[in-house]
């Protein structure tokens, strides 16, 4: 649902959606990425929560208190494994979910 709402925010700012893209984003060098318009993802959940906190957007679509507790979890979860290495911290999202 956060997909849609993120799409009809962009109609509704009449956004450009760019020209399509077809070729894996990843593999493209990061001046190829900003000459298309592109935008990197987050490269941490740190990031994302950083991203998720300064968008209106998105946690009004959420509703104040689930916006709220889905930030406090996940900054738990930062706070826990930022500095495991990606071993340990696969070892333990697959235990947990």
């Amino acid at each position: 649902s956060i997909v849609i709402v993120a799409g009809l925010d962009g109609i509704n700012r009449g956004l450009d959606v760019g020209e399509p893209v077809d070729v894996d984003p990843g593999n493209l060098s990061s001046a190829e990425r900003e000459v298309r318009g592109i935008d990197a993802l987050p490269g941490s959940l740190g990031e994302a929560i950083t991203h998720l906190n300064n968008n209106d957007v998105l946690k009004n679509a959420l509703g104040s208190e689930l916006a709220q507790a889905f930030i406090a979890v996940r900054q738990a979860e930062w706070e826990a494994m930022k500095d495991m290495d990606i071993e340990e911290e696969v070892k333990i999202l697959l235990s947990r979910y």
